[in-house]
């Protein structure tokens, strides 16, 4: 336990002046001034108070309202895996992140981790009982690195892979903000023309008896339906909406929903390949780890987040589990076996061709070469890092792709309205008779 007594205080220079643990791999890089990197995400000083301090209580079954974004996920676990990388003991570091926070749900994870570690749990049990923060493969790291006392390494790894995922979401973000911007104001510059502007020469067309073309009448029908019936389409959208999200809940649905997504044009082969990044990162961690296949595996399938890519990883924890090799899972033995010209039934076909839409060829050849050579981590970080090289080409180029897309449809909508008000103009004889 701490010594309340002793105020714990980080002196001017921002270093730590705690002595490391004896069995601790200690290095220059381990021996940088660990609060240079805290203290870019807390500003409060570092003092814990004498005797008489009481943290605030967690009443039971609170840690189930515990919520980090993504952000502070790793703001959280970059500051607790430097402190305990530099030797600090857990509690103590624990204690540093909560009286240094600024942030409500940091300190709250902070005091959770610290009142359940001091009750005799470990970090892998209790990020366990947080589900909303910790994923099943963030248990998984926690409880090797504490198997092989590197806890330090597991929040690395953890870390780097929140890290990943954030600047993915961010790189897709900025692809997606100018294509959006022209959507968004097109959208309004639609609306204003169809419930103001139409109406108006609706009104100058009808005092003057004009004979309109299609077009101009088909314009005007149209907008006399948005003034008329706007707010029930803007209702029923809203409830269309409601529903299909709560269908979504039904797994079949949902599963459905996610295969549709994944042959989305370019959204479709973005998200395939993350999904092929996210495999390949978390199963070769888990093997790198220690963890055997199987457990590894279903690990993996928890963390993937398509619902589709889970009913096949379901089908080749199976395959697994009866002795059949990785790569022939992933669809690799039916290149082997057409090869070798063997027949295959229609059902057998269609199976081994959705598994290689999942997984490609040339994925489950370079599993088969990890496990030829024993290299089967290695060959999935390889493949981690082609694939992601791969999302990176696509989301430099997705915002250049949308951009005409969205300007020839936003152009053709417009200038099909200006057209429609202006076909009167521009044949006079028939506007008055």
């Amino acid at each position: 336990m701490v010594d309340w007594e002793k105020p714990l205080q980080i002196q001017k220079n921002r270093t730590l002046n705690l002595q490391a643990p004896e069995n601790h791999e200690s290095t220059a890089e381990t021996r940088m001034p660990i609060m240079e990197k805290v203290s870019g995400i807390f500003s409060k000083p570092a003092f814990v108070k004498k005797s008489g301090f009481r943290f605030p209580s967690i009443k039971n079954g609170d840690s189930g309202k515990i919520r980090l974004s993504r952000k502070e996920k790793i703001f959280f676990l970059d500051a607790f895996g430097s402190l305990v990388n530099a030797g600090i003991p857990i509690i103590r570091s624990l204690q540093i992140i909560y009286f240094q926070s600024q942030n409500p749900r940091l300190q709250k994870i902070a005091l959770f981790l610290k009142r359940e570690i001091e009750a005799g749990g470990n970090i892998a049990k209790t990020a366990s009982a947080i589900p909303e923060v910790f994923s099943s493969f963030d248990v998984a790291m926690f409880e090797m690195g504490e198997a092989t006392g590197k806890i330090w390494g597991a929040l690395e790894i953890v870390t780097e892979r929140e890290e990943k995922g954030l600047e993915l979401s961010r790189k897709v973000r900025q692809a997606l903000i100018y294509p959006a911007a022209i959507a968004v104001i097109a959208t309004g510059m639609i609306a204003v023309i169809m419930t103001y502007v139409v109406p108006k020469i609706e009104g100058i067309y009808r005092e003057a008896n004009a004979n309109l073309p299609a077009l101009t009448t088909a314009v005007i029908a149209t907008s006399r339906f948005l003034r008329d019936y706007g707010t029930g389409v803007l209702v029923v959208l809203f409830l269309a909406g409601t529903g299909f999200l709560v269908a979504l809940k039904n797994p079949l649905v949902r599963m459905r929903f996610d295969e549709a997504v994944l042959r989305v044009p370019v959204f479709g082969g973005i998200m395939r390949k993350k999904i092929l990044v996210s495999y390949c990162e978390f199963l070769s961690s888990l093997l790198s780890s220690g963890i055997v296949i199987n457990r590894a595996l279903a690990i993996v399938r928890n963390g993937l987040g398509n619902r589709y890519y889970e009913a096949m990883l379901d089908s080749m924890l199976e395959d697994v589990k009866t002795g059949r090799p990785l790569s022939s899972s992933m669809g690799g033995e039916y290149t082997e076996r057409k090869i070798r010209g063997e027949a295959m039934g229609a059902e057998e076909e269609r199976a081994f061709k959705k598994k290689i839409e999942c997984f490609p060829i040339e994925l489950s050849t370079a599993v088969k070469v990890g496990e030829q050579t024993g290299t089967l981590a290695g060959m999935l970080g390889k493949s981690a890092k082609r694939y992601g090289r791969e999302i990176d080409a696509l989301v430099k180029n997705l915002s250049s792709m949308l951009e005409p897309v969205v300007i020839v449809g936003v152009g053709g909508i417009v200038g099909t309205i200006v057209l429609a008000i202006m076909l009167p103009f521009f044949n006079m004889a028939n506007v008055v008779r």
